[in-house]
């Protein structure tokens, strides 16, 4: 008897349990249903518009519109949704700031009963942000309520932004006072997060900027110290494929901007950045990319740029440069760089070469450069320019308007000692420029061959020095747009591969002979002396005499390099068994195998 009433009890208990779970449901259904019927009717969508148009007034210090009827939801959380707004600026002349496709925000259901609702987590869909800047000057936004001045302090009490998302904005940058320099920043999203005016804000941003993604992170952690203008802490990166940049220092937002900290740049290709900036292909640019590590200081008209790591390409140097802005004169770039290594081998003519007149870039560079006064002094323990092998260096880049030169104060070369100067026109690139040069104690016959020049060469140590100039562009100038002069001296050398005495001896059997005829010994000499001319595409040997031991040579005449010809007339005194008359002769046909003619062969009656 006991056993079947223990088991009804059971059952009992449990029918009792789960009807209590089954009220326990229905009594939640009924509540989340009186909730979202109730809540609708007790919120005002008047009271939460008004809180939205406040609150985006405060942001922008100007005058927003709300289109459209809000709309509200209480599950899963309570949302406010708006379909669009505008925002103007205030004043008798309204000026466009933004256009916001739609809102939506969290709030808290206890504050909108109240009639004060706070909005939370606020998110804009396609907002369109236009800054413009008349030609008197004036900008369309203007200064909003926490924005203070410098001397004013900011209400650390007054509500901040929380939490923005930004879903494919717009930033619209119109320049009435430049004229046409204006930028258009589509599909802008991410994050700006700002809970109070006492705490950091910090901002996550992507775009789409040049046909490439960008990515923008800003932290401060005194905001409104820094839109008080005065000094704060900031970390602030750009990321991209051509481009990245990052500074992390002390900054201001003054009408005299300050930054002191570390800054770095990077771009993987010269060419890539340049055309992402232009529109344009590059392809004429040297190949590899730039870099900048720095710590960078500003002043009121300065940039400093400290511990400097620069490189570009194949090329790397360390220094410091300075920039300075004087009022009613040009900037100033002064500096020193040290570099490890220049190739210049690696930079195409072409790179020089502007892609026509109207090519916005060459132009942008010639106006920019033309505009300052740079003196900075390098430094290289190599260089390698064409058959040049410079180790070393010391050299001074000037510009001073139109004005450019380089200076080489000093280098090695060719175990001798290399200086020169190369000014550009004035008139521009496009109008050529001069090189001159001198070279002391070097080994000539390293020289002569590096420059490929081959045949009975002389050999020894001595001076060259080179004056030459054209007023053709450097990129499309041939060795005949060259004019200018040269001198030449050498002690205790000698011509290898030529023979003297026999040389002699075929000219006064006058007969036709090569030169290669006569190769089978050397002339030695004590002292040479050459001097020749350029222009027109012809070098005129005004005078090569060289005073050896057994004999003395002298050559003039011509020598139309466009065809690679001689024409030159010589005497050769030497000293032989049958005598030391001089033999006369002329030496035509192409270096290095000429034909010599002997004169008595060419004057002599038919």
């Amino acid at each position: 008897m006991t056993r079947p009433i223990r088991k009804i009890s059971r059952v009992l208990r449990l029918r009792l349990r789960r009807s209590h779970y089954v009220w326990s449901a229905a009594i939640g259904v009924v509540l989340a249903v009186g909730y979202n019927a109730a809540l609708p009717l007790l919120v005002s969508t008047t009271g939460v518009r008004a809180a939205m148009e406040r609150t985006l007034d405060g942001w922008s210090g100007g005058k927003s519109r709300i289109k459209g009827e809000p709309e509200i939801r209480f599950w899963p959380e309570p949302l406010l949704i708006l379909p669009s707004a505008t925002i103007e600026s205030t004043g008798s002349e309204p000026r466009p700031l933004a256009e916001i496709g739609r809102i939506s925000a969290s709030f808290s259901p206890l504050s909108a009963l109240i009639g004060e609702p706070a909005l939370e987590e606020i998110s804009l869909v396609d907002p369109v942000i236009t800054i413009e800047r008349q030609a008197d000057g004036t900008i369309n936004w203007q200064r909003p309520h926490w924005l203070t001045p410098p001397e004013a302090a900011a209400s650390a009490q007054a509500s901040a932004f929380g939490d923005i998302a930004i879903v494919n904005g717009r930033l619209r940058v119109l320049d009435r006072m430049a004229g046409g320099n204006d930028v258009d920043i589509p599909g802008i999203s991410g994050t700006i997060k700002w809970p109070s005016f006492a705490e950091r804000l910090s901002a996550q941003l992507s775009a789409r900027f040049g046909g490439e993604e960008l990515a923008w992170a800003f932290v401060c952690e005194d905001p409104l110290t820094l839109f008080a203008r005065r000094n704060a802490f900031l970390k602030t990166s750009i990321t991209s494929a051509p481009l990245t940049f990052s500074f992390e220092g002390v900054g201001n937002l003054s009408s005299v901007p300050f930054a002191s900290g570390h800054l770095q740049m990077s771009a993987t290709s010269l060419a890539t950045l340049v055309e992402w900036y232009q529109g344009t292909s590059a392809a004429t640019l040297p190949p590899g990319g730039i870099s900048i590590d720095t710590r960078v200081t500003t002043g009121e008209k300065t940039l400093k740029l400290d511990d400097l790591a620069f490189t570009m390409g194949g090329a790397s140097a360390t220094g410091v440069l300075d920039i300075a802005l004087q009022d009613g004169k040009a900037p100033t770039l002064e500096g020193t760089l040290a570099f490890d290594r220049i190739d210049l081998n690696g930079v195409p003519v072409s790179a020089l070469t502007p892609l026509g007149r109207d090519d916005r870039l060459w132009r942008l560079v010639e106006a920019f450069v033309g505009a300052w006064h740079t003196d900075v002094r390098l430094s290289s323990q190599e260089v390698l320019a064409g058959p040049l092998h410079l180790t070393d260096v010391a050299a001074g880049v000037m510009i001073d308007g139109r004005r450019a030169s380089l200076d080489i104060g000093d280098s090695n070369y060719a175990n001798g000692s290399l200086s020169g100067r190369v000014v550009l026109s004035e008139e521009g690139l496009e109008h050529g420029g001069r090189l001159q040069a001198r070279l002391k104690d070097a080994d000539f016959a390293a020289v002569l061959s590096g420059f490929g020049i081959r045949g009975p060469v002389p050999d020894g140590r001595g001076i060259l020095s080179i004056d030459i100039g054209t007023d053709r562009a450097v990129w499309a100038a041939g060795l005949g747009d060259f004019s200018g002069n040269l001198a030449f001296s050498l002690a205790n050398g000698s011509i290898a591969g030529f023979d003297a005495h026999a040389f002699a001896d075929l000219v006064r059997k006058g007969e036709f002979f090569s030169l290669s005829q006569a190769n089978e010994a050397s002339f030695d000499f004590k002292v040479a002396n050459v001097k020749a001319s350029f222009a027109d595409g012809t070098a005129r040997l005004d005078r090569a005499d060289f005073a050896g031991t057994s004999g003395n040579l002298s050559v003039a005449g011509v020598v139309p390099y466009r065809n690679g010809s001689l024409a030159l007339a010589g005497t050769l005194q030497a000293e032989t068994p049958g005598g030391n008359q001089p033999v006369r002769f002329f030496v035509g046909g192409s270096w290095p195998n000429p034909v010599i003619s002997p004169l008595s062969v060419l004057v002599a009656p038919k």
